[in-house]
C-alpha cells in the first residue's frame, strides 16, 4: 500500500512540474528561448535572415509584435521584404500595418534596424517603365537611410551605415523653388507634394494662386512640414 502511494506521488509531482514548464515556455513566446538569448524581429521572411545577423538569436515574427506591442523587447528588427507601401508609409512617418509601426518605432527607440540590399520590391522594375516613379521611390529609400536604416549586402557580409544628412544636404538633382511637376504652378496634386517634401524639406515653397488637392494636404501634415506661398 506504500508503495502504490509513493508512485502515485511521484506522478504527480511529475505532472505538475511538467504542467508548469509548459506554461513558462509558451510565456516565453519561442520554444525552447533561453534567458541569454536575444530576439530579432522579422519583417517578411524569416527564412532569407542572414546567420550573421541572427547567431544566438531566436527570430519573431510580426504576430509577436502585435501581441506584445513592445519594440524595445527585440534586440534588432531585421526587413527582409518591404512593398512600396510600407516604403512609403515609413519615409513620411506615417505607419498604418505591423510592418511600417515596427520599423518606425524601432528608428524611435534606437532600436537596430537592417534592411538586407534585395528588400524593396520596386526595384525589379528598374528601366522597365516610369523613370520619374522609379526615381521618387528611390528617394524613399534613401530617406530610410538618412533615418538610420543600414543596409546588409550579404556577399560582402558587410553592414553599411546609412549617410548622416542634414535636413536633405546634398541633393543629387537640382529642384527649382516653388516646383516639382509641370504642373505645380496651377495644381499641387498627391505626387507633387510628395516631390517637394523630399526635394525642400522644411518649410515647402508653392507658387501663389496655386491650387493644393486635399491628398497633398495630408502628405504636407503628415511630413510635418510648414507650406510657404511666394
Amino acid at each position: 500500500m506504500g508503495e502504490d502511494m509513493n508512485q502515485m506521488d511521484l506522478e504527480k509531482i511529475i505532472s505538475l512540474v511538467t504542467q508548469q514548464v509548459m506554461a513558462v515556455m509558451e510565456n516565453k513566446g519561442c520554444t525552447g528561448i533561453a534567458d541569454d538569448f536575444d530576439m530579432v524581429l522579422v519583417v517578411g521572411n524569416a527564412d532569407k535572415v542572414p546567420k550573421d545577423l541572427c547567431r544566438d538569436c531566436c527570430l519573431m515574427d510580426l504576430e509577436d509584435y502585435r501581441t506584445h506591442k513592445d519594440i524595445e523587447r527585440y534586440k534588432r528588427v531585421v526587413v527582409t521584404k518591404l512593398n512600396i507601401t510600407q516604403l512609403a508609409d515609413i519615409a513620411l512617418g506615417r505607419p498604418t500595418d505591423e510592418a511600417s509601426c515596427a520599423v518606425t518605432y524601432a528608428l524611435l527607440s534606437g532600436v537596430e534596424v537592417i534592411m538586407l540590399e534585395d528588400a524593396l520590391t520596386f526595384r525589379r522594375f528598374k528601366d522597365k517603365g516610369s523613370n520619374a516613379l522609379y526615381n521618387t521611390l528611390e528617394k524613399y529609400a534613401k530617406t530610410l537611410s538618412v533615418y538610420g536604416v543600414k543596409t546588409f549586402r550579404p556577399k560582402s557580409n558587410i553592414v553599411v551605415p546609412g549617410a548622416k544628412l542634414a535636413k536633405f544636404a546634398q541633393q543629387t538633382e537640382a529642384v527649382p523653388r516653388g516646383s516639382a511637376m509641370p504642373n505645380v504652378g496651377k495644381l499641387v496634386t498627391e505626387t507633387d507634394a510628395r516631390l517637394l517634401v523630399m526635394a525642400q524639406g522644411n518649410p515647402v515653397h508653392i507658387p501663389v494662386g496655386a491650387i493644393i488637392t486635399p491628398l497633398a494636404r495630408d502628405v504636407f501634415a503628415h511630413a510635418g512640414v510648414e507650406v510657404i506661398r511666394d
